[in-house]
C-alpha cells in the first residue's frame, strides 16, 4: 500500500504536465506595406504567397508554471526551394523535405505561446498543416493555405 501511495503522488505531481490543455488558439498573419506604414496583421487561414509574409500561431494555455516545452511538426505540400535553416538549428528536416520537426521551449505570457514562419522566396503554394504536441500528445493542429493573390 505504500508502494502505491508513492506512485500515485508522483502521478499526481506530474499531472499538470500530463493535462496541459488549450484554452483558446489564433493564427495571425502579417502582410508588409510601404516602407513607413505598419504591417497589414490578421487572424485568417489564407497567406498570401509574398516573400516576407509572416504567420504566427499563438495557444493559450492552462495550468502553466514556467517555461513549457512543445514539439512543432510544420508539414508543406512539397519541398521548398531552401528551408533557410542557420547553424546549429534544433530542427529536424524530413527526407522528402517536407516536414521540419522543432523542439521548442516557450515561456508563456498571461499563459500565451507563440511563434511562426515567414514566406520566402521558392516556398510551394497549397495547403499547410502545424502541429503541436506535448510528449505524444497533439495539443493542436492549424491548417492554412499559402496562395498566389
Amino acid at each position: 500500500m505504500k508502494r502505491l501511495l508513492s506512485i500515485l503522488s508522483l502521478l499526481t505531481l506530474a499531472q499538470p504536465a500530463l493535462a496541459q490543455t488549450v484554452l483558446d488558439s489564433d493564427f495571425t498573419i502579417s502582410v508588409p506595406r510601404a516602407p513607413g506604414q505598419d504591417d497589414v496583421v490578421e487572424s485568417t487561414t489564407l497567406v498570401p504567397l509574398l516573400a516576407g509574409t509572416c504567420y504566427d500561431w499563438h495557444l493559450r494555455l492552462g495550468k502553466v508554471k514556467g517555461a513549457v516545452e512543445v514539439t512543432e511538426i510544420y508539414t508543406l505540400p512539397a519541398a521548398p526551394a531552401s528551408w533557410g535553416l542557420g547553424e546549429g538549428s534544433l530542427t529536424v528536416i524530413s527526407d522528402d523535405q517536407r516536414t521540419a520537426t522543432t523542439p521548442l521551449t516557450l515561456t508563456p505570457e498571461d499563459g500565451w505561446i507563440w511563434s511562426g514562419w515567414c514566406v520566402a522566396d521558392g516556398d510551394p503554394e497549397g495547403d499547410y498543416r502545424i502541429d503541436f504536441k506535448s510528449g505524444d500528445r497533439l495539443l493542436k493542429t492549424f491548417e492554412f493555405e499559402l496562395r498566389n493573390m
